[in-house]
C-alpha cells in the first residue's frame, strides 16, 4: 500500500484551499475528525477526493485507520497531538528533534496535556539513537 498522507482535526477544519486538499486524488489522504464534526465542513474534503473518518477518542481512531489499511504511522504533529498520543500509550517510538530555541509560557509544550505523574513513577524510555541535525538534535526513543 502505499503511504496515505492521515490528518487529524477533530473539528474537520482543515481548508479545501490547502494543498493537501486539493491533491488528495493523486496522494492518498485521510483526515481523522470527531464523530460530531459539522458536516458542512467535511463536504468539501469529500468533494475533493479526501476520505474522512470519524473517530473518537485517539485509541480508537487509530483502530479505525488500521482497519483502512494502515499498520503504522510517522506523526508530524504539535505539541497536543504528541501529548495526547503519549498519554493514552498510543507510542512504540519517539523521534524527537529538538531546537535551541526557547518559546516561552505562551509557546506550546512540546508534549502538551501530559498528566503530571511523581519522579518514582514515570517510565523511562531507551535512547535508540542521538544524532546532531545542524544545530537541532535528533533523539530517538523506544518505550520501554
Amino acid at each position: 500500500m502505499p503511504p496515505v498522507r492521515v490528518v487529524f482535526a477533530a473539528d474537520g477544519d482543515v481548508p479545501a484551499t490547502l494543498k493537501l486538499v486539493r491533491t488528495a486524488r493523486q496522494v492518498p489522504t485521510l483526515v481523522v475528525t470527531s464523530p460530531t464534526a459539522p458536516p458542512a465542513r467535511l463536504a468539501p474534503l469529500h468533494a475533493a477526493g479526501v476520505r474522512v473518518v470519524g473517530a473518537a477518542p485517539l485509541a480508537e481512531a487509530l483502530h479505525r485507520l488500521r482497519q483502512q489499511g494502515i499498520g503504522s504511522l510517522l506523526v508530524e504533529g504539535g505539541g497536543r497531538l504528541a501529548g495526547a498520543l503519549l498519554a493514552e500509550d498510543l507510542v512504540d517510538r519517539y523521534y524527537w528533534v529538538q531546537s535551541p530555541i526557547w518559546l516561552g509560557a505562551s509557546g506550546v509544550s512540546a508534549l502538551a496535556g501530559l498528566p503530571t505523574v511523581a519522579l518514582g513513577d514515570a517510565r523511562r524510555w531507551r535512547v535508540t539513537d542521538r544524532r546532531a541535525l545542524g544545530d537541532d538534535t535528533l533523539l530517538v526513543l523506544d518505550r520501554p
